[in-house]
């Protein structure tokens, strides 16, 4: 997404204010996290203020070679509410290989008002890593895979007829794609044809000529 007018200028003046969201998908619902002090509502999503999410450099690369892998850590912190005990639940969750999202939400410095949100990395949860230290005590540390995921993820529905009328309007090519290694497809052959239909009989009374011979 390319950013907007009013936002590039505000970054060419060094006044713009962006705040990271990031969005996730869990087996009990879709949950949205934000990095300032008030919530936000966006595409029908509540996210709710975490000042403590940090987002790793997003890989690089382009096509099945893509990186995109990224790393989020979410810390305790008692400003808003969020003990060790709190983060621990994540693992009731059904997160495995479900879709995160993560914006750069742009608001004007002077009203605070919501500009633009930019999507900046998609992928899906790997693992998550429980730690603690004594800089930021309690914290997680989820480890996202890229989109690149995408790439090579199986699809068991055949192309149909309908499809290819989609891309090409007349085109039968796909007419016995559902069928095909299922029922002999005669591919340029006039199987059932007067002619073969004559061989066969002319074929069958030779053999029973043949027979009477003996």
């Amino acid at each position: 997404m390319a950013l907007s007018a009013e936002v590039k200028a505000l970054y060419d003046a060094g006044r713009i204010s962006t705040r990271q969201m990031v969005r996730v998908q869990l087996g009990s619902g879709i949950f949205g996290f934000i990095a300032r002090r008030e919530p936000l509502t966006y595409a029908g999503v509540i996210y709710k203020p975490f000042g403590l999410i940090e987002v790793s450099d997003i890989g690089g690369g382009t096509g099945t070679a893509a990186d995109g892998g990224f790393t989020l850590t979410l810390a305790e912190s008692k400003q808003f509410d969020l003990t060790p005990e709190i983060l621990t639940q994540i693992e009731n969750e059904d997160y495995r290989d479900r879709p995160v999202v993560v914006y750069d939400a742009h608001f004007h410095p002077d009203t605070m008002a919501l500009i633009q949100v930019e999507p900046v990395a998609r992928g899906y949860l790997d693992v998550i890593e429980h730690n603690a230290d004594d800089t930021r005590g309690y914290y997680l540390t989820a480890r996202c895979e890229g989109r690149q995921l995408d790439y090579s993820r199986q699809n068991g529905r055949k192309r149909t007829v309908a499809d290819q009328q989609r891309r090409d309007p007349g085109d039968r090519f796909f007419e016995h794609a559902a069928t095909a290694g299922r029922v002999d497809i005669a591919w340029g052959k006039a199987v059932g044809s007067a002619v073969n239909s004559a061989k066969s009989a002319a074929a069958g009374a030779a053999r029973a000529i043949g027979f009477k011979g003996l």
